[in-house]
């Protein structure tokens, strides 16, 4: 009997040789922080997307809420869930742009452009060695090391403050600042169309009504007019017959 195990496995395997999954293997290999944050910000944009699906739908489902007002709570539940995915994409790629700067900024003391901390550090480390019998470390390794930590740093740094953005100030800051008065609007809109719609429907049935009685009186007339032809053609009758 074949483990589950195996067959997971053999499974896997296959998954792996497709072209795509190829592809987003290369880029996790490739450049992993911008991968992982790629990866991130794009399940929980897909996340709200099908969150926002379910909420429209089960808006202009719910028995519980009239007719009449599905279509607007459905058009709240939609705008509130574009805003919130349209802000956190915003929020996330305007992060990355200003990482790094705004990195330098708050790291100034530990990395510099014009590589005076570098020099600093390097000179305490090499007198270290010195004083400690060990090989000397060149200035070109010591480089290096600085920089990857520089890196490692910045990576972190990036990842943490676009995530931020976009799912703490984009969605529990902004979107709800936005929301509150837009989904006011939208409810004050979608009010008066159907207050018009109302308006118009009473003067359609009023017309009709009017219409209708309009009917039954000429109908009345005519009837009376009938009568009165029929009554006045049996008196010429009875005077002709005499």
């Amino acid at each position: 009997m074949t483990s589950v195990g195996s067959v997971s496995s053999k499974v896997i395997g296959k998954v792996t040789e497709f072209k795509p999954v190829q592809k987003c293997c290369n880029f996790f290999r490739k450049d992993p922080e911008k991968a992982i944050a790629y990866s991130t910000i794009a399940s929980v944009v897909g996340k709200d997307g099908i969150g926002c699906y379910m909420y429209v739908n089960q808006s202009l489902n719910n028995d519980k809420i009239p007719e009449d007002k599905r279509k607007f709570v459905a058009a709240l539940d939609l705008t509130n869930g574009i805003l919130m995915i349209a802000a956190q994409l915003a929020l996330f790629f305007g992060m990355r742009k200003l990482n790094e700067p705004l990195f330098n900024k708050i790291f100034q003391k530990s990395f510099d452009k014009g590589g005076q901390i570098f020099k600093t550090i390097s000179t305490k480390i090499r007198k270290q060695q010195r004083e400690a019998g060990v090989p000397v470390a060149r200035k070109i390794k010591i480089k290096k090391e600085y920089n990857n930590i520089r890196k490692d740093c910045l990576e972190t740094f990036k990842f943490i403050t676009e995530l931020a953005a976009a799912t703490i100030l984009a969605k529990r800051v902004i979107v709800p600042f936005i929301a509150t008065p837009l989904a006011q609007k939208v409810k004050d809109k979608m009010e008066n169309k159907f207050d018009s719609k109302k308006s118009e429907n009473k003067v359609e049935k009023d017309n009709d009504d009017k219409h209708e009685d309009d009917n039954k009186i000429e109908g009345h007339k005519d009837e009376i007019k009938s009568q009165e032809a029929g009554h006045n053609s049996n008196l010429l009758s009875k005077y002709k017959h005499n």
